[in-house]
């Protein structure tokens, strides 16, 4: 059972970006853009939320405000609806024929094989436009110059791109993946977001300059760790559920010869390495005080899906 407050956060966010894309979409008549908004909606609605769930509870630490200010055209919630758009983007390029050909995310059809090929392609391409034109909508951001360029790193090789080279080029040469290689996938897959995620809710809840004078700064450092080790134990934690439960208990496509870290860890050491993945972001995330942040980690932890 999720508490209130997840699904306050997650009701808020998932209402905001429906109503950007409504509202986007609301003055074009055209028939065949009535389908790429249906496709656009569908394709953007099933998600956890985590990230942007994150960058929320981030930002309300930081600026000191509480959930119940935070307004539809506040700069924190654009932020978290481009994420969310760059995360779908993602997702919807990773399931196309020509990528990982999945049929299934959420126990639903994926964009391609529920609208067709062509369509996922162009929704594909209409979220990476969007999530740059809802950040250009930001106001108040101390450095925008610096979330821009590591928004569009995260789409591009530095991270995304070069994401999917390795592992279409692993899926093909297994016989050349070690454990190190895996972690490094993984890590350059969700780096991408993690990154501009943190940077993010820092430049937007304008805290104090001297807390991040650039990313290498060590406050920085600490919570890109925090991310880094999140994310990676929530690969761990998928490849175990893949292994031990059903598609029906886990709402997606099982296959069982792709679980990585199993194959190279066994069942038990995996979960070892969760544990350890899990127990070092709640000694990062300690000195917040945050039941939220803690509840978070537990819940990638525990999750049966």
């Amino acid at each position: 059972m999720l508490p209130n407050w997840y699904n306050d956060y997650k009701n808020f966010i998932d209402q905001s970006i429906e109503k950007y894309l409504v509202d986007y979409f609301k003055d074009e008549k055209n028939n065949w853009l009535d389908i790429i908004k249906e496709a656009s909606i569908y394709s953007v609605k099933w998600w956890k939320r985590i990230r942007s769930i994150l960058a929320l509870e981030y930002y309300l630490i930081f600026s000191k405000k509480d959930f119940s200010e935070i307004k539809y055209d506040d700069d924190i919630i654009k932020f978290c609806i481009s994420l969310e758009f760059l995360h779908s983007y993602s997702l919807v390029h990773d399931d196309l024929p020509c990528m990982d050909n999945d049929d299934f995310r959420r126990w639903e059809l994926t964009t391609w094989k529920k609208y067709s090929e062509n369509i996922a392609v162009l929704v594909w391409d209409l979220f990476n436009s969007l999530a740059f034109e809802v950040l250009s909508d930001i106001k108040n951001i101390w450095n925008y110059s610096i979330l821009i360029k590591y928004f569009w790193e995260a789409v591009w090789l530095k991270w995304m791109l070069w994401w999917q080279v390795l592992d279409l080029y692993y899926e093909k040469n297994p016989e050349k993946l070690t454990l190190e290689n895996l972690i490094e996938v993984h890590n350059k897959k969700t780096w991408a977001l993690i990154e501009v995620s943190v940077l993010g809710w820092v430049l937007i809840a304008e805290v104090d300059k001297n807390f991040v004078k650039n990313k290498e700064s060590n406050n920085i450092k600490k919570y890109l760790d925090f991310w880094k080790k999140i994310w990676l134990a929530f690969q761990v934690k998928d490849d175990l559920l893949d292994i031990e439960w059903t598609k029906k208990e886990t709402w997606k496509s099982v296959w069982w010869e792709n679980k990585w870290f199993v194959y190279f860890m066994w069942v038990e050491n995996t979960k070892k390495y969760l544990n350890i993945l899990i127990l070092d972001s709640l000694e990062i995330i300690s000195n917040l005080k945050s039941e939220k942040l803690n509840f978070l980690v537990n819940y990638i932890w525990n999750r049966k899906k």
